[in-house]
């Protein structure tokens, strides 16, 4: 089914959802704390300067803890391939680091850092770096038997391996842990921000909760969730450009 044919069901089903809402409110059948589509519509447009003064250097955040993560899943996975009796204690920590609660992590990361960019940017690399390692290490380990059989018997060296065998197959698994990371990056900016920024989307989501404003409020939270949207979309739009070309370096294993 044409890509556009595709986006019309989920269209639809939203612009239902939306309408349900603004019905159920009107009628007086939600909370207070409920704001309705159309006043929320207009929140974003009156505010739309304010929303996007908060949200630059959310993004600058998100952006950058995502990208600093990415790199350091991409190295501990390669290094964790080649010197496979480092896997037991890097996945160890990895997963201690990845159970703590992050609201309970950054007061400690704030004592240690302070109040500044540095610790909101490490804050959204923690979030954002086990799913990517997990997912690139179990690319990396996907090549089937047959394959790894036909590049011993033409005694490929380690490097040939890494990368005509490893990396083709690991090309999946990497856009999977980006999609899972990439909504996840707002989300650690955003926790990131309640610590004590002075200026952020989580800081006007605060400040609007706190005022009692609950139309800006909503207003911040769907911003929030059309970035998150956004960053996941375009990983899949990079996802579809980058395999169509990595499907033919694939080896053949049949």
């Amino acid at each position: 089914m044409p890509d556009g044919r595709r986006l019309i069901l989920p269209a639809l089903v939203l612009l239902g959802a939306a309408l349900l809402l603004e019905a159920a409110v009107a009628l007086g059948m939600t909370p207070a704390t409920i704001a309705p589509p159309s006043r929320i519509a207009m929140a974003l447009a009156e505010h739309r300067s304010l929303l996007w003064f908060h949200l630059e250097p959310t993004l600058l955040v998100a952006v950058t803890g995502f990208l600093i993560a990415l790199t350091l899943s991409l190295m501990c996975a390669v290094l964790v391939y080649l010197f496979k009796a480092a896997e037991p204690a890097v996945v160890s920590i990895g997963t201690i680091i990845d159970s703590i609660p992050m609201i309970a992590i950054s007061p400690v990361l704030v004592i240690w850092m302070g109040l500044s960019l540095p610790t909101r940017i490490t804050i959204t690399v923690l979030i954002c770096f086990f799913p990517m390692f997990v997912a690139i290490l179990q690319g990396l380990k996907s090549a089937p038997e047959t394959a790894e059989e036909m590049f011993t018997n033409l005694a490929a060296t380690p490097l040939q391996r890494f990368r005509l065998l490893a990396v083709p197959y690991a090309l999946p698994y990497l856009f999977v842990g980006l999609k899972i990371a990439a909504p996840l990056a707002m989300l650690g900016a955003l926790i990131a921000e309640w610590t004590g920024a002075e200026r952020g989307l989580g800081v006007f989501i605060l400040n609007s909760l706190f005022a009692l404003r609950v139309t800006d409020l909503w207003a911040g939270v769907f911003t929030a969730c059309a970035v998150s949207t956004s960053a996941f979309m375009l990983v899949v739009l990079f996802e579809k450009l980058s395999l169509n070309g990595a499907a033919a370096d694939r080896p053949e294993t049949a």
